[in-house]
């Protein structure tokens, strides 16, 4: 399987206590990393060397390191720092309400950001817990719509769900394989080579984005 040269752009969108964690990790593993959020303060303390997110452990040590070594900065404009990456990583919040109407405000802002900033060759995959289906019939074809590009073929798409706990991000990525599903071979090739790089870890590819949604959501009903 293809490897990944060092040096090649994240750009991770959201972030908060999982995403700001991820954003530096591909940075401690070869990879430069721009992340992108809505929150000034947010950003002003990322380029700052400083974790705003508390009680992660390793995290602040990580972060520290990404911008001593220059490979982690932080921005407003999403659509910027998707115009310079290789790779896509969304981990932005959608809300479920008791009623179990689906909140998309935040992710649909997000993407369409994404999409504006979106060039051949990138590889997006989404985080997020999403319903199934999400990844490739509500985002994928916000993507292609307002990018002109085809998903699978122009850009790459695949989903990979978080399966981590809060202050222990760190040690769950080693303890729990990471799941990879995408919308056609060669997304989740680009995937799974991806995240063999970024967080060192042992990959379960599955045969699509939907298999990999429903095993979160499965995994967290259970």
């Amino acid at each position: 399987m293809e490897e990944y040269p060092k040096q090649q752009t994240v750009a991770v969108v959201g972030l908060g206590k999982i995403g700001l964690t991820m954003a530096a990790i591909y940075a401690s593993n070869g990879f430069r990393v721009i992340g992108a959020d809505v929150n000034p303060a947010v950003i002003q303390s990322v380029n700052a060397g400083e974790s705003h997110v508390k009680n992660e452990p390793g995290l602040k040590e990580l972060v520290e390191l990404g911008h001593k070594r220059q490979v982690l900065s932080a921005t407003l404009d999403t659509k910027e720092a998707v115009s310079k990456a290789d790779f896509v990583i969304v981990v932005v919040p959608v809300l479920v309400y008791e009623d179990n109407d689906v909140d998309y405000t935040y992710m649909d802002a997000a993407v369409e950001e994404i999409a504006a900033g979106l060039t051949k060759g990138t590889t997006v995959i989404f985080e997020t817990t999403l319903p199934t289906g999400d990844t490739r019939n509500r985002f994928g074809v916000k993507l292609e719509a307002v990018s002109g590009l085809k998903a699978g073929t122009d850009f790459f798409l695949a989903y990979s769900p978080e399966r981590v706990y809060s202050n222990k991000i760190l040690s769950d990525l080693k303890k729990y394989l990471k799941i990879v599903g995408g919308v056609n071979e060669e997304s989740l090739t680009r995937a799974s080579a991806f995240y063999k790089q970024a967080i060192q870890a042992e990959i379960i590819e599955v045969e699509s984005s939907e298999t990999a949604e429903f095993a979160k959501v499965a995994e967290c009903v259970y």
